[in-house]
């Protein structure tokens, strides 16, 4: 049996939209902060007919529908179609056992998917190993196959997806932009809900392009705002990172709201708490920017010298549930 531990991440340049939605080819290149915490653990075995079971922290199952059953059983599929590729068709002869350990919600904007996904992608790695030793970049294809997001969860630090070119299934893949150890930034998590939300991001993909301001939002990421992005990591400029993330957050969730039919995940509390930082940013020259993924959840991400004081602000907002992270690891063996 191989165990593995992932986290999520969050992206400072959002993916969102497809040129495959099949295999989960991002339409344009996508950046983000892996994370540490909270976490999901996967243990994988060989089966004969593939099983799935998933815990909560506590230890009481959690049901899982058809629907969920079915992800996991498409994604072993394009694993297979991968593995077949590389030139190691059998590495996987039969089924797996699957039994996930998280203690991340789902649907309510922290990534959960890019957790489990990545998690999975590295116990496949661990699992075939003897057959065929995958780096990291090979196991960010299996990880893109479940979620595009969870490509970049594999590793530590500041990644990010490259689309590439083509339809081919490896034609995208993630790279490591810096380590763990380069910034150590914070992430504060205010949560509004903790409802699943009810339209999913792989729903929200496939309807993307819908939105009339999706092609203009794509051009920006690619002419400016993914290097942007890049560029104020690696020279730890924080002013950029701040624009750079919010004005594509802002576009994305517009594209959102602009598709068809709309997708609105923002809520009043989202809107409150982006205002009162952005007052709280000013009043105190604060390092800290926001950003959400798909879910009504506000990342709050700054400096080392600024976390106490975001962690106060967090924690005075009524209703919400607080998760402390930081930059991580990334995915990797127990």
């Amino acid at each position: 049996m191989i165990t593995a531990i992932s986290a999520p991440n969050i992206a400072f340049i959002k993916y969102w939209g497809n040129r495959d939605n099949e295999l989960r080819i991002p339409q344009a290149d996508s950046l983000s902060m892996t994370l540490n915490t909270p976490t999901v653990e996967i243990d994988v075995e060989h089966s004969e007919i593939l099983s799935v079971k998933s815990f909560e922290l506590d230890g009481s199952e959690k049901e899982l529908g058809e629907k969920h059953i079915q992800r996991f059983r498409k994604h072993l599929e394009l694993t297979k179609h991968y593995l077949n590729k590389l030139g190691v068709p059998d590495a996987i002869p039969n089924e797996v056992s699957i039994t996930v350990r998280s203690g991340i919600p789902s649907g309510i904007g922290l990534a959960s998917s890019a957790a489990v996904f990545s998690c999975l992608a590295c116990a496949y790695q661990g699992l075939i190993r003897e057959t065929i030793d995958l780096d990291d970049e090979q196991s960010s294809v299996i990880a893109r196959l479940g979620s595009g997001s969870a490509s970049r969860s594999i590793f530590g630090g500041f990644s990010a997806l490259v689309a590439g070119e083509g339809s081919g299934i490896d034609s995208s893949k993630s790279i490591q932009i810096a380590d763990e150890n380069h910034w150590p930034l914070h992430d504060i998590v205010l949560a509004p809900s903790m409802h699943e939300k009810k339209v999913g991001s792989t729903e929200g993909h496939a309807i993307a392009q819908t939105s009339p301001h999706f092609a203009d939002r794509i051009e920006a990421i690619t002419s400016r705002r993914q290097q942007e992005c890049i560029d104020s990591i690696l020279k730890k400029d924080f002013e950029k990172l701040q624009r750079v993330t919010e004005e594509d957050c802002m576009d994305m969730h517009h594209v959102m709201e602009t598709s068809t039919p709309p997708l609105k995940y923002l809520n009043d509390v989202t809107h409150r708490i982006i205002s009162e930082v952005t007052d709280l940013r000013t009043s105190q020259h604060l390092p800290v920017l926001y950003t959400m993924d798909a879910g009504p959840t506000v990342h709050l991400v700054c400096t080392e010298e600024a976390r106490d004081r975001v962690v106060d602000f967090a924690h005075a907002q009524a209703d919400c549930t607080v998760f402390e992270t930081k930059v991580g690891k990334g995915t990797h063996l127990v």
